[in-house]
């Protein structure tokens, strides 16, 4: 979606993590933004959770691009890393004595799921730059060696760890996006993730393990001495190298869940600094909040973990869920059950049901042009205010009440281009093809049947309709037909 006035940049208040305030975007170049979103880690189907951040990071894309921006969008896919190289040993992907091989085989099926999921839910895949961190190796070393050089890193017998001390000691601040205790002992964090919310020393890359995947290392010491030291990357530096790779450093907008502040961004963001001395790595960090199922966290051992495969099961589309999403602010937690899913599928009929009344009306007038103007500023002006979803789906409502309340002498041609403003802005797909001919004739001869009032006759050519998927009603504007 393009502004009609390229030169015209609407004003955008997004919430920023790093000063805890709304603020003014103020990007670094005019008229573009350089956006990082923190991606999935491609070991299994996405859980909804994981759904609901890339969906709010689209819509974030949809609304900068709205509101006359440039977006340079990039995704990081997480290839190696802990759970991966745990289930690339599985039968279904293990291949004897190669395990590189054998990370492929999970990987790259579980990164066509994760792309062919965020296509159904609405995300404009198109305009999104995917980097693999196994495409980046050569990044992070180079990041890790200028840590070296710094004084900020250190080798050990199983890797080379970030020194939080030292890091510190140059006049950094740890802890910037999350208060973090720093009193808790000298220790070092070896896995990909932590198990409590302490300051550790961790990986930047791990020394080779008997049966993983690796890479050759030639590094030089703090002293110069030059060292190999085959193994693979640390989770955290990962994001740090592909980011710079991508849309160098600084950067605009950094996106990801709210679990994610703590360690993996706090982590990139020291590693980043440290290595390139920067002041910060973006200026802006955005944060969504989590999806609860029934009130509480996602958990295999409660039963409560979904992926989109279940929503479909279910006979629910995955437009409700993206509905669902969009229903509750990005920064507030929203609560998941089965009914409110329901809620949300109901709300996207009605709204398709309007959308399907373009091919009913008796005249093609221009007669709502500012009407329809006036809606689409409403419902940006909305969306401009950090991403409030709630109201600006109120707006879309009433701008489609505006349509329902004409029918069937609005303008198709007007209605056409809500429509279209509505897929662009909020990944909604409300466009419906016209219905066959054979089932305008089936909806005339059951016209017909009512004004003879043979409603017998009019009630089977109905439920007909229904096992075709068009449900036929009546009110006092006369016949009207909907997708059932």
């Amino acid at each position: 979606m393009k502004s009609e006035d390229k030169n015209e940049i609407l004003e955008v208040q997004l919430y920023n993590s790093l000063s805890k305030k709304k603020e003014r975007l103020k990007t670094i170049e005019d008229c573009v933004v350089k956006m990082y979103s923190c991606g999935p880690t491609v070991y299994n189907n996405l859980h909804i959770g994981n759904l609901a951040t890339f969906i709010r990071d689209d819509l974030l894309k949809r609304v900068l691009v709205a509101s006359g921006y440039k977006v340079n969008h990039v995704m990081n896919i997480t290839d190696v890393e802990d759970k991966i190289i745990r289930d690339s040993n599985l039968p279904e992907f293990a291949v004897p004595d190669d395990p590189m091989q054998s990370l492929l085989n999970l990987t790259s099926k579980f990164d066509a799921v994760f792309r062919d999921d965020i296509e159904k839910i609405g995300n404009d895949v198109s305009s999104v730059k995917f980097i693999k961190a196994t495409e980046s190796i050569e990044g992070m070393l180079s990041l890790i060696q200028n840590l070296l050089d710094n004084g900020l890193a250190y080798k050990a017998e199983d890797g080379i760890y970030f020194s939080i001390q030292k890091y510190i000691e140059t006049g950094n601040e740890y802890g910037i996006l999350q208060k973090v205790d720093l009193d808790s002992g000298r220790e070092r964090i070896s896995n990909d993730e932590y198990e409590k919310d302490s300051a550790a020393d961790f990986v930047l890359w791990k020394a080779k393990v008997e049966g993983e995947p690796f890479w050759d290392a030639e590094l030089k010491d703090s002293h110069g001495f030059k060292f190999n030291m085959p193994g693979r990357p640390g989770w955290h530096i990962e994001c740090s190298a592909m980011s710079n790779q991508l849309l160098g450093t600084p950067f605009d907008v950094h996106t990801g869940g709210i679990d994610l502040k703590f360690p993996h961004h706090e982590n990139e963001i020291a590693q980043s600094c440290g290595a390139l001395k920067l002041k910060t790595l973006a200026n802006v960090f955005y944060h969504m909040s989590h999806i609860l199922v029934d009130g509480r966290k996602m958990s295999k051992s409660l039963n409560n973990f979904y992926t989109l495969r279940d929503v479909e099961q279910r006979g629910f589309e995955p437009a409700a869920f993206r509905m669902l999403v969009l229903s509750g602010h990005p920064r507030s937690e929203i609560n998941f059950t089965w009914e409110i899913l329901e809620a949300a599928q109901n709300r996207l009929k009605n709204w398709q049901a309007t959308a399907d009344l373009r091919w009913q009306v008796v005249a093609s007038k221009e007669t709502q042009i500012k009407e329809v103007e006036m809606a689409k500023e409403a419902i940006l002006a909305k969306l401009v205010d950090d991403l409030n979803t709630p109201l600006a789906l109120g707006v879309i409502e009433e701008s489609l009440g505006m349509f329902e309340s004409g029918f069937p002498e609005f303008g198709k041609d007007d209605m056409d281009k809500l429509l279209t403003y509505i897929k662009d802005l909020i990944g909604i797909d409300l466009f419906g093809d016209d219905i066959s001919i054979e089932q305008k004739e089936l909806l005339s001869l059951r016209q017909k049947s009512r004004d003879e009032k043979n409603f017998e006759e009019s009630d089977r050519i109905r439920d007909e309709l229904k096992t075709q998927g068009i449900e036929a009603r009546d009110d006092a504007r006369g016949q009207i037909w909907s997708r059932a």
